[in-house]
């Protein structure tokens, strides 16, 4: 019995210490929000510039939810791997996605909590007339329409 309560004990202070590191974690994460917001212009500036005029980018960008690969993403917005893959790689070199994960040999790729901060996905989404996972507001509303007949 004295084993079983001394292995329990020593999980429980695995856990609570998990939980604190989790807690500075996220309190890190907030301190860095409020000081991007504080320069929020400049930091979105610098957004704006790495999308410019390109709706595909802002496509890829958007897709990209943390469940989809490069195909699936390609296969989602209907364009070919080839093509999505070089702006994964830009907008990964830019700090603005990264790779969470990897399923079956596959990168699944993710916005980063700068997203958040900067709120650039509702940028993107009014800017090119996308929804909120890359596809064109038209389209979605003509799939809409569709399934209601």
């Amino acid at each position: 019995m004295k084993e079983t309560d001394s292995k329990q004990d020593r999980d429980q202070q695995i856990l609570s210490r998990l939980a604190k590191i989790q807690h500075k974690v996220d309190s890190l994460e907030q301190t860095t929000a409020f000081a991007l917001r504080a320069d929020s212009e400049r930091h979105f500036a610098s957004a704006q510039e790495i999308f410019k005029k390109s709706k595909r980018r802002a496509q890829v960008y958007l897709a990209a939810d943390g469940q989809r690969s490069v195909q699936e993403i390609g296969r989602h917005l209907g364009m070919k791997r080839q093509n999505v893959g070089p702006d994964l790689k830009v907008l990964g070199d830019e700090g603005l996605l990264e790779i969470i994960d990897e399923v079956a040999g596959k990168d699944i790729w993710a916005k980063t909590a700068i997203d958040k901060s900067l709120r650039i996905s509702k940028f993107l989404c009014k800017e090119f007339e996308l929804d909120g996972d890359g596809q064109s507001v038209k389209a979605s509303k003509r799939k809409a329409s569709k399934k209601r007949r």
